[in-house]
């Protein structure tokens, strides 16, 4: 069994020059766009992109690593070259795109939206086919088609690409339970994630996959004293609401992978592939969390400093232990 695919989904629209290519990206995107799609763009060309007399043209010639240009309207981020190949245009998208349009006049292993004035390539899936003639009802095929290659939850995925890209672009069954967990408890505390209103503090009781999956979708980071670990080994996490005061913890099923069956090779494959399909309540357990969070634990300035009396470090927000020869820091008070 394969892993389910995150997106973005990546569709070519492939033909000759002057076949229509642009004209089609563009009636693509004028109807896939609306309902809310989040569509990238991808194209080779051998054309410079400034003008060489241009102030931009001049600096590029110079060699910065990167630059930017804000234009009326736009924001060009420009790199160097690299290599062409269609995985690293694909890759150089940030991971709220849930579509890339690729223009090329090669086959691709994606899906294709192909000319009719070129023959459909060994293995070639193609979703549609357009000629001049008829672009626009050849366009509305190709949208119809697309729609159902793109996932039906689309937040979800989105929350899925912003874990990936904290994992370090690997997605695992961990990191799947992680991110539906995180946005479980958001739901249930009527929270919209990821928290910009700083409503939101974090325990999370295992240092795996799933701790990257629940800051990249919660937003809360350990900095900000709004994501704790407290290392009990288990794919649980308590969610804190500082605004309503209620809390409640989330924790994965203990059977998971005995229901899911699969043993060898495939198992991994077949655990993301039923984390990412079955409902939350088939997941996880949720009970009320009636402990609060004490003073010292919650977000901004620290509430007290003091210096340990053996190492001279200073310990903040209540942190040192109190002996018979003052106050230490954990580790002198431990003896190391």
């Amino acid at each position: 069994m394969e892993a389910p695919a995150i997106g973005p989904i990546v569709v070519a629209i492939r033909g000759p020059s002057r076949s229509g290519k642009t004209a089609m990206v563009c009636a693509l995107i004028e109807r896939l766009a609306p309902p809310g799609i989040r569509i990238g763009y991808a194209k080779r060309t051998h054309h410079g992109l400034d003008l060489p007399e241009k102030a931009s043209g001049r600096v590029w010639a110079a060699g910065p690593a990167a630059m930017a240009i804000a234009c009326p309207d736009r924001l060009q981020l420009t790199f160097p070259p690299g290599d062409d190949a269609a995985k690293t245009l694909i890759r150089s998208f940030p991971p709220e795109i849930d579509l890339v349009l690729l223009e090329t006049h090669a086959p691709e292993p994606h899906p294709v939206v192909r000319s009719e004035l070129i023959e459909a390539a060994e293995g070639e899936a193609t979703l549609a086919t357009w000629s001049l003639a008829d672009l626009d009802g050849a366009a509305d095929r190709a949208a119809g088609a697309i729609r159902e290659l793109l996932p039906r939850d689309l937040e979800l995925d989105r929350a899925l690409r912003r874990a990936r890209a904290a994992h370090g672009e690997h997605a695992c069954a961990g990191l799947i339970l992680g991110t539906r967990l995180a946005r479980y408890a958001g739901r249930l505390l009527g929270i919209e994630l990821p928290d910009h209103e700083k409503r939101l503090v974090v325990r999370v009781e295992i240092d795996r996959c799933a701790a990257d999956a629940i800051q990249a979708v919660t937003g809360c980071r350990p900095g900000k004293r709004t994501l704790r670990f407290i290392d009990y080994g288990k794919l649980a996490a308590t969610f804190w609401d500082l605004q309503t005061g209620r809390a409640v913890r989330v924790a994965a099923r203990g059977d998971l992978r005995e229901r899911v069956g699969e043993a060898g090779e495939g198992r991994h494959a077949a655990q993301a592939a039923a984390y990412l399909a079955w409902p939350e309540t088939e997941l996880f357990t949720v009970r009320e969390a009636a402990e609060p969070l004490g003073e010292m634990e919650l977000p901004g300035p620290p509430r007290r400093r003091v210096t340990c009396g053996a190492c001279g470090e200073e310990v903040a927000d209540g942190r040192e232990v109190l002996t018979a020869a003052g106050p230490r820091c954990r580790p002198c008070a431990a003896g190391r």
